[in-house]
């Protein structure tokens, strides 16, 4: 039976929802997204910080896999979902995450933090040593990432477990999944090693700059987050309202102390947020390629049934299901801007509240 991608958090989540359901924006100030927080000393007395790190993940192409068993993939329903953005320029992508650098700093300023100017950290001998990002683009077990920095700050993109352990689990359909970053891909965790070194770098950047550095790290798919098990079972035909998500626990703000010594600390968004109506949720899956898929999943349910009572005792069972669904979301610039950069101030407010809550 095909294991589910870790594509998801405590909290949360899968990519889309039912095809009746509609994506409500989520606008109200005052009713700010939960966070949760790890290590909350590190929050206090926190009154000079410096951004030291601000990516955003975008996954403009988001693969998922359903634990489903055979008799439902006899009828046709999908183990594999795949949701490509369509209408946006990735071009874009780099002053897009710089305005959303400059909304996070507003809202720091705004909660009493004096903010390091970006020319002063840039001018610090330590900070110096480090190695600008380059934004990139990655395949994850999630789908394909577009790693953006703000201002050509260094990307740290590792699983935070190696420098804040915690066992984290999930459920999806009712099962507990063991996690890990769904958003990281291989050359990154091969990789973990080195940026584990310019985390310890960061710590005498902070203590040299008198700020604990604040590494945020944003992560945004396509698709609703609602776990709907009817979007599994169907062909999903037709069309559905299509939004962005700001998911759980991978939004989130690393800090390291300015002590140079002290753990670190870290504040995550506890619930999705999700951006208002982007456009339309297409299928593009063929009909041919479809019954393809059905029949072939129909030929491999019986193989098993009969290789469990036969010689080859169940062999045959090892083969895969293959029954893929494709889908592309709709929209255009304008309107992808708008939604996440509304979707963002939730997102923004919502740590930096939390942040100065715990000073």
């Amino acid at each position: 039976m095909r294991q589910i991608n870790t594509i998801a958090s405590t909290a949360v989540l899968l990519l889309l929802g039912s095809a009746t359901m509609p994506v409500q924006a989520k606008s109200a100030p005052e009713a700010l997204p939960p966070v949760t927080t790890e290590n909350p000393g590190a929050l206090h007395g926190l009154g000079r910080v410096a951004i030291g790190a601000f990516t955003v993940d975008i996954l403009d192409r988001v693969e998922a896999s359903a634990d489903i068993g055979g008799l439902e993939l006899v009828t046709g329903a999908p183990t594999d979902i795949i949701v490509n953005l369509v209408g946006t320029d990735p071009a874009r992508y780099n002053a897009l995450v710089d305005s959303m650098y400059a909304q996070f700093a507003a809202d720091l300023a705004a909660k009493g933090y004096t903010v390091v100017p970006q020319a002063e950290l840039a001018a610090n001998a330590e900070f110096a040593k480090e190695k600008p990002g380059v934004s990139r683009l990655e395949k994850t077990a999630s789908g394909h990432n577009h790693y953006v920095t703000a201002n050509g700050l260094p990307i740290y993109m590792v699983d935070e477990g190696f420098i804040i352990p915690r066992p984290v689990e999930f459920q999806v359909f009712g099962k507990k999944k063991a996690v890990r970053d769904p958003y990281i891909g291989w050359g990154s965790s091969f990789g973990a090693g080195f940026v584990m070194l310019d985390y310890a770098k960061q710590r005498q950047v902070a203590k040299s700059l008198g700020a604990a550095l604040l590494n945020v790290r944003i992560t945004l798919l396509g698709g609703q987050a609602h776990i709907d098990r009817d979007f599994w079972m169907t062909k999903g035909s037709g069309k559905t309202d299509a939004a962005m998500t700001f998911v759980p626990l991978y939004n989130r703000v690393v800090i390291v102390p300015a002590d140079g010594a002290s753990p670190y600390g870290r504040v995550a968004l506890g619930q999705p947020v999700v951006t208002g109506k982007l456009g339309d949720l297409v299928s593009t899956t063929s009909a041919a390629n479809h019954a393809m898929q059905t029949a072939g999943n129909a030929a491999i349910v019986a193989s098993r049934f009969l290789g469990a009572f036969g010689a080859g005792g169940g062999m045959i069972g090892a083969m895969h299901y293959g029954n893929r669904s494709s889908y592309d979301l709709h929209t255009d610039e304008a309107t992808f801007e708008a939604e996440l950069s509304k979707g963002f101030a939730q997102v923004s407010q919502s740590l930096s509240a939390e942040l100065a809550r715990g000073r």
